[in-house]
């Protein structure tokens, strides 16, 4: 019993230690260029700002938000970015209350009833009939690859000088029943304004 406690706290240990790395990789990246870092330290800062996007957005009851026994389901279509870093940082640290479950997946089919989907640059070719299956979905639709917002995804990340900043699809963020604050849109570059904001 005492062993089983021991590795449980040890564990725990080693998430905190790991979380509070990943939590001064994102400050540092906030106030410093990207060019500072390494592309895997970039994507550290990118998948930290999934969770972070998700305080400031609201799922309608119909995605299941509200049942904490069922994961959070990130995907990841096309060629992962992220390496092992999205399952090291969700390990143990909770989306909306839920335990966060990680897939990676290949083509628009494979598209589940997600609440985020990362798109990956290298999907670029297959855009449209990805959209095409998340378009009026509350699935929080993110990428980093340039002109992908005017595309209808709805949260790019692009680089202004060597900072990492982001920019919304405003109507597609309306269209897909997915409520943001003003706080996050507040923050970003905005594509594509409507006038009724929440």
């Amino acid at each position: 019993m005492q062993d089983s406690f021991n590795d449980k706290y040890t564990r725990k240990i080693k998430w905190l230690n790991r979380l509070r790395r990943y939590l001064l990789i994102l400050f540092i990246g906030l106030s410093m260029p990207v060019s500072a870092f390494a592309q895997q330290s970039e994507y550290t800062i990118k998948a930290v700002f999934l969770e972070h996007f998700t305080r400031f957005i609201e799922w309608p009851e119909s995605s299941g938000i509200e049942d904490t026994s069922s994961a959070f389901v990130i995907e990841v279509i096309g060629e992962n970015p992220f390496g092992s870093i999205l399952e090291e940082i969700y390990a143990e640290q909770k989306i909306k209350n839920k335990r966060a479950e990680i897939r990676y997946i290949s083509t628009p089919d494979e598209i589940s009833d997600c609440h985020i989907l990362f798109i990956s640059k290298s999907a670029k070719s297959i855009l449209p009939d990805i959209l095409s299956c998340t378009r009026n979905r509350p699935i929080l639709t993110v990428s980093d690859t340039e002109g992908f917002a005017q595309k209808r995804v709805l949260i790019n990340f692009y680089l202004s000088g060597d900072n990492i900043k982001f920019e919304i699809n405003e109507k597609a963020v309306h269209e897909s029943g997915l409520v943001m604050s003003y706080k996050l849109l507040n923050l970003a570059r905005i594509v594509n304004p409507v006038r009724i904001r929440k």
